[in-house]
């Protein structure tokens, strides 16, 4: 179905599963891999597993597969960005279509481009630390050769790629250098992209397949045509170096011309490159664009922390940040709030204030980030807990600035007057019908740091964000492994060890295309996917029940025909009236007749969802009474 390499699928599911407890537990997409057993990640691993359950696109036949939220992730402006959270199976198919896609495609940047993005397929990280961390010492350490840089950021980068242009580049590519990813496999791959991301560009918690594919992929070509500009077209720019971070483009240079005679030549530059990000409808937010001399380089850039040594030690932020620090925080938040000036930049403002490190480069954001997430006793101290104690009581909302890195510093102070507080405010707000989207923020930030331990806060969760209660129902109350065997969905697996013809590579081809069209709401599309998907799957139930095949194979040919549809269910009530109606669509979609009825008819989408439902009714039920005949029920997972 995916047309997926083994070693990939394992590659990745290894690096997932090594990533520490703590890390996992800080991000919902990967919470549930915090569940899985070493027993089950085994399981997961092996090649059966593989073979069995993803390649052949069986796991696409699990409702549990489809469920897809809306990820609360927060910009740095206050807003939430577009963010999907995606079941834990389709998140790692994703992440192994990248890795497939990322050893096929071959950069043709010149080699003074160089690129770095949010993991790194070729080395297989898959988080963003080590690669930041790279990235800084490679801008650092060029630096020292270039009297002078320009940064520029692409404005909304993300929510602005077009995934048909992107697979447009990717297609070109793959047949120019006759790399084998077939014109089926690369429309599988966009449609689950453009699924994932909810119509657009996919936005996913820790994703270097989003990362790899907006940057080295779909940046190539400005890339390219930007050094070749800066080669023949402006002969000032002595020597120069580009290096990019995602859409953050460093442009390292020398020139003989004095710095406040640059601008000319600068806008240019600029210009040109605006110039190529269009062909691509992306745009420079030129509010961000910075020209200055490289040794003012720091300025710009965020200091990773990331295995960091200072002074020749190992980096230790409570060697630099001591509670005294931390209450000072408190207290200019108290002050803000007493003056009503507490806002997103006020409380930014606040923090890049409180946490700089003399003498040293690394970014107050940054240091802020390593002093939440690591472990120490910091925040346990007394006099803290009383402080935050104090502006919780006053004016919770504050938390709503950075419901994150507050809400994990809340916790850590162990302290159960001041979560048992936190917890009231909450409560309150649902009760009086005041709940907004950075409560619920506050609230899943809460349950992943608790292991959702919390019967009655559970309940609003089902209340205001049901796609996210239902995440945690399947995927982190329990290992989703356990969620895929439970006993509805026993019809499935007999399917597979009894029924399906493991041959048959087009089979979950068409019920992948029918779920994709169907969240489009292309009821037509969807309808003539999921018709040919019924009569396909009714031919590999009547070889079984019927013997009606050839030399072992299902007999595709003869069922799309009402009458052997109607020998094949007839001992299911109802069946003879469903089929007739199926095939009453059928006949009348413009996708499958020219008669097109269903277009002059009002009531077109109801009759299609319920023919849709009822079709699947007789499959179930079919696959149901095969294995109580053959075999009783089945429990493939026992508590």
């Amino acid at each position: 179905m995916f047309a997926l390499d083994y070693e990939d699928w394992k590659t990745v599911c290894s690096q997932i599963f090594v990533q520490r407890s703590g890390r996992k537990k800080y991000y919902l997409q990967w919470y549930p891999f915090f569940k899985l057993s070493t027993k089950e990640k085994n399981n997961i691993l092996s090649g059966e597993y593989f073979n069995t359950f993803i390649n052949n696109g069986l796991f696409l036949f699990y409702p549990e597969t489809w469920l897809l939220c809306n990820n609360y992730m927060l910009k740095g402006d206050g807003n939430f960005r577009n963010a999907s959270l995606a079941s834990p199976l389709f998140y790692l198919v994703f992440l192994t279509i990248g890795k497939k896609i990322s050893k096929h495609f071959q950069s043709e940047r010149q080699d003074d481009i160089l690129v770095f993005y949010a993991g790194n397929y070729t080395n297989d990280r898959y988080y963003y630390e080590k690669e930041y961390d790279a990235f800084y010492k490679c801008v650092n350490n060029l630096s020292q050769h270039y009297s002078f840089f320009l940064k520029t950021d692409i404005k909304d980068f993300f929510s602005n790629i077009n995934v048909n242009k992107l697979f447009k580049i990717i297609s070109d590519r793959v047949n120019k250098q006759n790399v084998s990813l077939s014109q089926k496999e690369l429309l599988v791959y966009k449609e689950l992209l453009l699924y994932l991301g909810q119509g657009e560009f996919p936005l996913i918690e820790n994703s270097v397949v989003s990362s790899f594919l907006s940057t080295i992929v779909y940046l190539e070509k400005p890339d390219i045509n930007l050094h070749w500009f800066l080669t023949n077209k402006e002969a000032d720019i002595k020597e120069f170096v580009m290096i990019r971070y995602v859409d953050d483009l460093y442009i390292l240079f020398n020139s003989d011309i004095q710095y406040d005679k640059l601008p000319p030549i600068l806008n240019r530059i600029i210009n040109y490159y605006s110039s190529e990000l269009k062909m691509l409808n992306l745009s420079l937010n030129r509010t961000k664009t910075v020209f200055k001399k490289a040794n003012e380089i720091n300025n710009e850039l965020k200091k990773s922390l990331y295995e960091e040594k200072y002074n020749k030690k190992r980096f230790n932020i409570t060697d630099f940040v001591s509670t005294t620090v931390l209450i000072r925080l408190l207290e200019k938040l108290k002050y803000s709030l007493s003056k009503c000036e507490l806002d997103v930049n006020k409380y930014a403002e606040i923090v890049n204030e409180v946490f700089v490190i003399k003498n040293t480069e690394y970014n107050p954001q940054v240091v802020f980030n390593s002093l939440v997430f690591q472990d120490h006793l910091l925040f346990r101290d007394e006099i803290f807990i009383e402080r935050i104690l104090e502006i919780v009581n006053d004016d919770y909302n504050f938390l709503k600035l950075d419901p994150k890195r507050l809400v994990i510093i809340l916790l850590k102070t162990k302290n159960e007057l001041l979560i048992k507080t936190f917890l009231d405010k909450l409560f309150k707000s649902q009760k009086n019908n005041t709940w907004d989207v950075y409560d619920t923020s506050l609230m899943i930030t809460y349950f992943m740091q608790r292991g959702f331990q919390h019967r009655d806060l559970l309940n609003v969760l089902r209340e205001k964000e049901k796609n996210i209660f239902n995440y945690y129902s399947l995927f982190c109350n329990k290992s989703f492994v356990c969620s895929y065997l439970q006993q509805k969905n026993n019809f499935i697996r007999f399917f597979y060890d009894n029924i399906f013809y493991k041959k048959d590579e087009k089979l979950f081809f068409f019920y992948f295309m029918y779920k994709i069209e169907l969240q489009r709401n292309n009821y037509l599309i969807s309808f003539a996917y999921f018709k040919n998907f019924f009569d396909r799957i009714s031919a590999h139930i009547a070889l079984r029940v019927l013997s009606d095949g050839s030399k072992g194979k299902p007999n595709y040919k003869k069922y799309y025909q009402e009458r052997n549809f109607r020998t094949l269910y007839s001992d299911i009530e109802n069946s003879e009236s469903i089929i007739e109606q199926a095939h009453k669509i059928r006949n009348g979609n413009p996708l499958s007749h020219s008669s097109a009825e269903l277009l002059d008819n009002d009531n077109t989408e109801n009759d299609i969802i319920n023919s849709i439902k009822d079709l699947t009714f007789l499959i179930t039920r079919k696959i149901e009474m095969l294995s109580i005949l053959s075999m009783g029920k089945i429990v493939l997972c026992q508590k």
